[in-house]
C-alpha cells in the first residue's frame, strides 16, 4: 500500500532536514520548523532565500506563479490568470491593509500561499477545490504540501491507511460530513474548497472558512445571467490569448459544446480542435449531436476517438498510474489514455473540459425540499409533477418526500443515516431517494465489515450529537450543489494528474473561481427551471452558443460499456478482489462485492459507483510509486 519513504525529520524531532523520495507529480511541500533545513535532495526553494517551502518540478508553464514585495511572498499554484502588475499592486495593498482575502479574487482557479516576514503562512484553497492543501503534525512542527503523499513522508506517518476515510469514500461518498476535512492517509487533513489556513511561527494553526459560496437572496436571474456570460467569455478568452495551442473537448452537451463555440470566436488560430469520445459497441449517444453541432462552424474541427475493447472500463487498471488519493476514475483509465493520446498528437498544450456544468447549473433532487420549505406549495406542485413525469415517477411520492425533506433538520438526518447504515437500500439509490439530505446508503454498504459499518454509524451519531438544532445551516439544496462541486473539482484534479505524462493540461472553466461564485449567488430556487435544461447557462449563452447546442437535455449514458467492460474483465475483479488489502484491513467482506460483481456480469442492476469507487481505494493501495502492480 502508498507509504512514505522514511525521512529523518520522521523519526528525529530534533533533525527538521527530510530526507524525500521525488514525488511522483510536480509538488510543493514545506515543513515549518523554527530551525528551518536544507531543500530536500532534488528541491529548490520556492522563493529564493526563503527556508520554509519547496518545490519539485516539472510544472507546465505558468502553474506555479510567485511575487513578492516587502514583506510578504506570495505563490498562486494552479491556474491563475491574472497578470504579474496586478498580483504586485494587490500583494500591496494587502500587506497595508490585512486583506488578504482580496487575492483570492483573481481570475482562474488557484490555491493560494502567503508567508509573511514574521513567518506567518496563510493559505487558501480555490473556492470550488480544485486545488487543496494537504497538511499535518510532526511533532510541534506543522507540515503541509501539495500532494496528500508527500505530506504523509513529512509527518512520518508511514503511508497508514485512514480505515474510515477509505468505507466512507466507497459508501457514502455524498456525506462528507463524516470524515470532514480527512484524507486516506491518517493524521494528513485536506485544506479543501473555499477554505482557509493560518500557521503562526509557534505552530499555532487557524483553520476557517473564507468563501462559504453562500446565495445572495438579493440576486436577480437576469443579472446572474450577465455575470456569468462576462466570466465564462473571459475564463475561455485569457487562456485563448496565452495558450501556444488549445483543445476542447465537444460531447454535443451544454457545457464542453458551449466552452468549445465560445473558444472557437476567440482563438487566434482557427479551425479549433475539438474532441468527441464514441464506443461503436456502446454508444453513449453523444456522437450525434456532436457531429450536427460541428457542422454549424467551419471553426470547429471535430475528431472522433473511437473506443475499442481494450479501452472498456475495467481494462489494464494497474496501468493507470499512482493517483495521490483513491481515484474512482482509475476504472476508465484506458479510456482516459486513448482520449489524451489522441489529443496530444497535434502537440502539448491547453485542453478544455465541461467539468463542474453540472454541479452548478443543474437540479440536484434535493432542491425540491428548499421549494417545499421556501418557495410555497404552487411551485412545489408544479415542480414536482413536472420532474416526476419525466422520470415516470409517482408526482404524490415526489412530493411528499419533498415536504418531508423539508422538515427533516441536518442532526436528524445524521441519527437516520446511522440506523441506514444498518439497514441500506437494497437497490442502487434512484433519483426518488436523492430527495434528501443524501441517498441512503445503497447495496454497496453489505460489502463492508460489521466493524467498519459500526464505525461509520458511530461517526454519523458523534456529528448528529455536534451539529446544532438551533443553527442555520446550509439548505439540502445548496449542500448537494457544494458536495457536486467538490466532487467535480477531484474528478478534475485527477485527470489533470493523469493527463500530465501526455503534455496535455487539462482546464475546466466552470471551475474557476469567478464562474463558481456567479452560479452560486443566484439562489437555487431561481437558478433551475425544470422545464429547461440550465436554464441559466442558456440564458448567458445565448447569441454565442447555437440554440440547439443551448437546448439540448440528454447527457451520453456510459452504463453500457460499464457492462461490456465488467464482463470482459470479470476474472482479474474477481481475482484483485480475493487479494484486496481493503479486506486486510478489515474494510470489505470480499466475497460480497464478488457477489454484486456477478449480478453485473449478468446484467442485472450493480452500484458502479460504488465499485468503481472501492476498486480505486485498491489500486491506491496496491499501487507502487510507479504505479506498476507490487507483487
Amino acid at each position: 500500500m502508498p507509504r512514505p519513504a522514511a525521512s529523518a525529520a520522521a523519526t528525529d524531532p530534533r533533525c527538521p532536514s527530510p530526507v524525500l523520495p521525488p514525488p511522483d507529480g510536480p509538488t510543493i511541500a514545506g515543513l515549518l520548523s523554527t530551525a528551518p533545513a536544507p531543500a530536500p535532495r532534488g528541491a529548490t526553494r520556492l522563493w529564493p532565500g526563503e527556508p520554509l517551502l519547496w518545490s519539485w518540478g516539472p510544472w507546465h508553464p505558468g502553474e506555479v506563479r510567485t511575487v513578492q514585495c516587502a514583506h510578504a511572498r506570495l505563490a498562486a499554484v494552479g491556474q491563475c490568470l491574472a497578470d504579474e502588475v496586478t498580483m504586485r499592486h494587490d500583494l500591496r495593498r494587502a500587506v497595508q491593509d490585512g486583506r488578504w482575502e482580496r487575492l483570492t479574487r483573481w481570475p482562474g482557479a488557484y490555491l493560494l500561499i502567503v508567508v509573511q516576514d514574521d513567518g506567518r503562512l496563510t493559505a487558501y484553497a480555490d473556492p470550488a477545490g480544485q486545488f487543496p492543501l494537504y497538511y499535518g503534525r510532526h511533532g510541534q512542527n506543522t507540515v503541509l504540501s501539495t500532494r496528500a503523499r508527500t505530506a504523509a513522508a513529512l509527518c512520518g506517518a508511514g503511508g497508514r491507511p485512514d480505515t474510515a476515510a477509505l468505507a466512507a469514500h466507497i459508501v457514502c461518498p455524498a456525506v462528507p460530513e463524516l470524515t470532514e476535512g480527512r484524507t486516506a492517509y491518517d493524521g494528513i487533513r485536506r485544506l479543501g474548497g473555499g477554505q482557509a489556513l493560518r500557521v503562526t511561527p509557534s505552530g499555532d494553526r487557524t483553520h476557517w472558512i473564507y468563501e462559504d459560496l453562500a446565495p445572495d437572496p438579493g440576486t436577480r436571474f437576469e443579472d446572474s445571467a450577465v455575470q456569468l456570460r462576462s466570466a465564462l467569455t473571459r475564463a475561455v478568452t485569457l487562456r485563448t490569448d496565452t495558450a501556444p495551442r488549445i483543445t476542447s473537448d465537444f460531447s454535443g452537451g451544454l457545457d464542453s459544446t458551449s466552452l468549445a463555440f465560445l473558444t472557437a470566436r476567440t482563438t487566434s488560430r482557427p479551425p479549433l480542435d475539438a474532441f468527441v469520445y464514441h464506443h461503436p459497441d456502446a454508444p453513449a449517444g453523444d456522437l450525434a449531436n456532436a457531429l450536427a453541432h460541428a457542422e454549424q462552424t467551419p471553426s470547429v474541427r471535430l475528431a472522433v476517438t473511437r473506443g475499442s475493447a481494450d479501452s472498456l472500463p475495467y481494462s489494464g487498471l494497474p496501468g493507470h498510474g499512482p493517483a495521490d488519493q483513491p481515484d474512482p476514475a482509475a476504472v476508465i483509465g484506458a479510456r482516459q489514455r486513448l482520449r489524451l493520446d489522441h489529443i496530444a498528437r497535434g502537440g502539448p498544450g491547453i485542453h478544455l473540459t465541461g467539468e463542474g456544468g453540472d454541479a452548478l447549473l443543474a437540479a440536484p433532487p434535493s432542491y425540491l425540499g428548499d421549494i417545499a420549505a421556501t418557495a410555497g406549495l404552487r411551485r412545489l406542485l408544479s415542480d414536482g409533477r413536472a420532474l416526476a413525469r419525466i422520470r415516470q415517477l409517482s408526482p404524490a411520492d415526489v412530493i411528499l418526500r419533498a415536504r418531508r425533506l423539508a422538515r427533516t433538520p441536518l442532526h436528524q438526518a445524521m441519527s437516520e443515516l446511522a440506523s441506514h447504515l444498518d439497514e441500506p437500500l437494497d437497490h442502487p439509490p434512484r433519483w426518488a431517494d436523492a430527495v434528501a439530505w443524501w441517498p441512503a446508503p445503497g447495496p454497496e454498504t453489505a460489502w463492508l465489515t460489521t466493524r467498519a459499518r459500526r464505525h461509520l454509524a458511530e461517526l454519523a451519531e458523534e456529528r448528529a450529537r455536534a451539529t446544532d438544532p438551533a443553527a442555520a445551516p446550509v439548505t439540502p439544496g445548496i449542500r448537494a450543489v457544494l458536495c457536486e462541486l467538490r466532487t467535480s473539482a477531484a474528478v478534475q484534479a485527477q485527470f489533470t494528474a493523469t493527463a500530465r505524462a501526455f503534455g496535455i493540461w487539462p482546464h475546466a472553466p466552470f471551475l474557476d473561481s469567478e464562474v463558481v461564485r456567479a452560479c452560486t449567488r443566484l439562489p437555487l430556487a431561481h437558478r433551475i427551471d425544470p422545464f429547461a435544461a440550465k436554464p441559466l447557462l442558456a440564458a448567458a449563452l445565448t447569441g454565442l452558443v447555437p440554440d440547439p447546442v443551448l437546448r439540448r437535455r440528454t447527457k451520453g449514458d456510459y452504463a453500457a460499456e460499464n457492462y461490456h467492460g465488467v464482463r470482459r474483465s470479470a476474472t482479474q475483479i474477481r481475482a484483485r478482489l480475493l487479494r484486496s488489502p481493503l479486506a486486510e484491513l478489515g474494510i470489505i467482506e470480499p466475497s460480497r462485492v464478488i457477489a454484486s460483481v456477478e449480478r453485473a456480469v449478468a446484467g442485472l442492476a450493480a452500484p458502479f459507483p460504488a465499485l468503481n469507487r472501492l476498486l480505486g481505494a485498491d489500486l491506491w493501495l496496491t499501487a507502487d510509486d510507479s504505479g506498476r502492480e507490487r507483487s
